[in-house]
């Protein structure tokens, strides 16, 4: 059982190395087959810095603005890219296409915080009646599910269950069964097909089998659904770092970062060391 499993296993990705490739020939001119892709994302790298120093000061309507800027030119980059844009190689405008959702997606929750602060700082009764609502209404949600969900005893049971296969996808990673860990993880996501856990498990059966770009999909997938969870920037962030080494150093500190300060994430030293 080699290092990288194990850590997958309990929501962190290491000892990942791979030699990445960061030219593709494309037509017929020497010039445009020896373009690097960190060199036709520098554009885009300008805007999100722009974006973030916004971001830094408060403005979150100018940090919006510049990294919906810089989505476009990634875009723009794949669309006048199309054979590359398939390969591996552009593995990277796509982390930083992830990457800057994210961000956006940050800033708007920040933004809603503030102004649901001051909603309750003025007006705490509308609030307060509003919140009693969506609980009722939620709950009322639950009682149906759980009457009407064949072979299922109600959320706990629900939650049991989902713990369970969780626990034995886990356990089968542990000892290479990759098979059966298969089986559990795609029960889980027929349930859920956006579950962190589930997404962070098949990243870890790819990443065994040696699949890296696949796990390195499911990771981007893992946060673009769950983009408060620290484990998907965490993960994908040491894949990165193991996969491309300095190349991805300055996407895996942006992943990091926003696990670590938009999600409440916990000190990770060995990230950190890679990061060094």
């Amino acid at each position: 059982m080699n290092r990288i499993v194990v850590v997958f296993a309990v929501c962190a990705l290491v000892a990942l190395s791979a030699d990445a490739s960061w030219y593709w020939p494309f037509g017929g001119s020497k010039d445009k087959d020896s373009v690097r892709i960190s060199d036709l994302m520098e554009p885009a790298s300008l805007l999100i810095d722009e974006a973030a120093d916004f971001a830094a000061e408060g403005k979150v309507s100018e940090a919006k603005e510049k990294y919906e800027q810089a989505l476009a030119e990634l875009e723009r980059i794949e669309l006048e890219n199309p054979e590359r844009a398939e390969t591996s190689e552009f593995s990277s405008v796509r982390n930083k296409k992830a990457y800057i959702n994210a961000a956006i997606d940050s800033l708007l929750l920040s933004q809603a915080q503030k102004n649901a602060k001051a909603v309750a700082v003025t007006d705490t009764t509308e609030l307060e009646k509003k919140l009693a609502a969506e609980k009722a209404e939620k709950a009322k949600a639950r009682a149906q599910k759980a009457r009407t969900s064949p072979g299922r005893g109600g959320d706990d049971t629900g939650t049991a269950d989902r713990k369970a296969k969780v626990k034995l996808a886990a356990e089968a990673l542990a000892k290479k069964d990759y098979d059966v860990a298969k089986a559990k993880i795609g029960e889980l996501l027929e349930e859920r097909p956006n579950d962190a856990a589930a997404l962070n498990l098949r990243a870890a059966v790819e990443a065994a089998e040696g699949d890296l770009d696949a796990a390195e999909k499911t990771l981007t997938q893992l946060i673009q659904s769950n983009p408060r969870s620290h484990f998907g920037y965490y993960n994908l962030a040491k894949l990165i770092m193991q996969r491309r080494g300095d190349e991805g150093r300055r996407t895996a500190a942006m992943y990091y970062k926003i696990g670590r300060e938009d999600c409440g994430g916990p000190v990770d030293k060995v990230l950190e060391e890679m990061l060094k």
